[in-house]
């Protein structure tokens, strides 16, 4: 799966939102990057494979209450999985492909709240938890029958009635830790992770196949300052 640039309206007003709700803790800003391990769960996924993909973004803390912080966060998440033919129906074009594959792009919006503990003198732990909202902003699936894979399409094109369901709001639950190196001079280094847990059903209607996002996330990050 290939990083690919968004022009979304949705990520502007995500990222013009953050920067106009910084308080004097934005020289505390910072940036983060790494991979995600996702796959789709739920009744109707019981062969899902899991996918990877690059997630990107900002977070900013905003109030501190002694060891707690809350963080707005902007990712840039890609997200996806392998289902065997057995999932959902009909199979693409027509045939009965050995696996489907789902490549999820989303503007992600998690509000964590974040608490932090001293491990040494310049190294932090911390746990953190919370909200997350997500606009897809791209669907793209492709199939391998026997070995002959297929180009990836527009899932439009092939699931008129999955691509209503990718084209809407995800929402779900962030859990996860991480630590907080600070280099004096430098600012701070983060290695964050996390699984974020789809709450939304991910195909339209009441019926058929139950499928969620789930998705875990290993990201390094730099932070301006010493970093909360």
């Amino acid at each position: 799966m290939t990083f690919r640039i968004i022009r979304d309206s949705h990520l502007v007003v995500a990222i013009a939102t953050l920067a106009a709700a910084a308080t004097p803790a934005a020289g505390q800003f910072g940036i983060r990057g790494g991979m995600n391990l996702s796959k789709f769960v739920g009744s109707g996924a019981a062969d899902a494979e899991s996918q990877k993909g690059l997630n990107g973004g900002g977070t900013m803390p905003l109030i501190h209450i002694g060891p707690v912080s809350i963080v707005p966060e902007v990712y840039y998440a890609q997200k996806g999985t392998k289902l065997g033919p057995s999932t959902l129906t009909p199979p693409p074009s027509g045939t009965t492909p050995t696996t489907v594959e789902f490549g999820l792009d989303y503007i992600e919006v998690p509000l964590l709240a974040k608490v932090r503990f001293p491990l040494t003198q310049k190294l932090h732990g911390y746990v953190t938890g919370g909200p997350a909202y997500a606009w897809n902003v791209n669907c793209s699936i492709s199939s391998d029958t026997n070995g002959t894979e297929s180009a990836a399409s527009d899932c439009s094109e092939t699931f008129g009635s999955f691509k209503t369901a990718m084209a809407k709001a995800d929402r779900g639950v962030v859990g996860g830790g991480g630590l907080d190196f600070i280099v004096p001079g430098f600012g701070g280094i983060n290695l964050d992770l996390r699984v974020v847990r789809g709450l939304t059903r991910l195909t339209t209607g009441s019926t058929g196949a139950d499928v969620k996002n789930q998705s875990v996330s290993l990201m390094l990050g730099y932070y301006l300052g010493a970093g909360r």
